[in-house]
């Protein structure tokens, strides 16, 4: 049996940027192919600051260039079949990619959008990319393989089988609770963290990605993504995805109302892991080839 992937995916905007008349800033995109069994999550968190100011839509394309790469080189990452360099090699590859997509995007939408005089004046004349900056986050799952790249804060969690948490992507040392990594900076990839994964060695039933406005209000800063993720596979295993997928928006709303900034989430479920019904189940985006 092919191991096929279900995704599920939501956003809810922060209680500080509803005060502030503020856009959502956070992006969220899925796809999947039932067929192959492949399934593509990326969640992206536009910064916010008025240096920013258009980090909503750094964010939307982020997401974009994600889905769009990670897409593109999982026929040739099955194909390298047990080759984990050859999978690493190629998902460096996806991360460069996504770079060069998101800049050419930015650059395109800044040019058929010219800012005015005082966005000029906040930073965008000396550079343009950087009202666009936003963080990414995306795993691209297999039969076999799941593969994760990340730039700047958020949360990627495995949970296996048995209910057992981890975060496989080695820990950003820029990172200090206030700044980011971002698509943005000089050197994007020199922040760039990833991981390959065997599913079956690592037993992995789901995949959860989060930006930083999930984990924030958390009273149990070390542990909450720990008990997250066990939870999430409970109520898989207890309701069906469905139901999964329906309470999400509340999940969301409810640490996007605490700690005022937008929060998203999306997970990749694995259809083989005893007790998960309605595998079939996918809120997948269409991305134009």
């Amino acid at each position: 049996m092919t191991v096929r992937w279900t995704t599920l995916s939501g956003s809810s905007i922060g209680s500080v940027h509803v005060r502030d008349h503020l856009p959502l800033q956070d992006a969220v995109l899925t796809w999947t192919d039932p067929e192959q069994g492949y399934a593509v999550a990326a969640v992206a968190d536009g910064h916010g600051h008025h240096a920013h100011f258009r980090s909503d839509t750094g964010a939307a394309m982020a997401v974009v260039s994600a889905v769009e790469e990670l897409r593109r080189v999982l026929p040739a990452v099955a194909q390298a079949g047990p080759d984990r360099d050859a999978a690493r090699d190629l998902l460096r590859g996806a991360a460069a990619g996504l770079v060069d997509t998101w800049t050419a995007k930015v650059r395109h939408h800044a040019e058929a959008n010219p800012f005015t005089e005082a966005e000029l004046a906040v930073s965008a004349a000396a550079d343009p990319l950087r009202p666009y900056g936003s963080t990414i986050l995306a795993a691209a799952a297999l039969p076999g393989l799941v593969l994760f790249l990340q730039i700047g804060d958020g949360d990627t969690v495995l949970v296996t089988s048995t209910g057992e948490a981890a975060r496989p992507l080695p820990e950003d040392g820029d990172l200090d609770g206030v700044h980011t990594s971002s698509l943005c900076q000089p050197r994007p990839l020199d922040a760039l963290r990833i991981a390959v994964l065997d599913v079956a060695e690592r037993d992995v039933a789901l995949v959860y990605l989060c930006t930083d406005g999930f984990g924030k209000p958390r009273v149990d800063a070390s542990g909450w993504w720990r008990e997250t993720g066990e939870q999430l596979l409970g109520f898989c295993r207890s309701h069906g995805l469905t139901w999964v997928r329906d309470q999400l928006p509340d999940w969301l709303a409810e640490p996007a109302k605490v700690g005022g900034d937008d929060t998203t989430m999306a997970l990749l479920v694995r259809s083989d892991v005893a007790g998960i019904s309605r595998p079939d189940l996918a809120d997948t985006v269409p991305v134009p080839d």
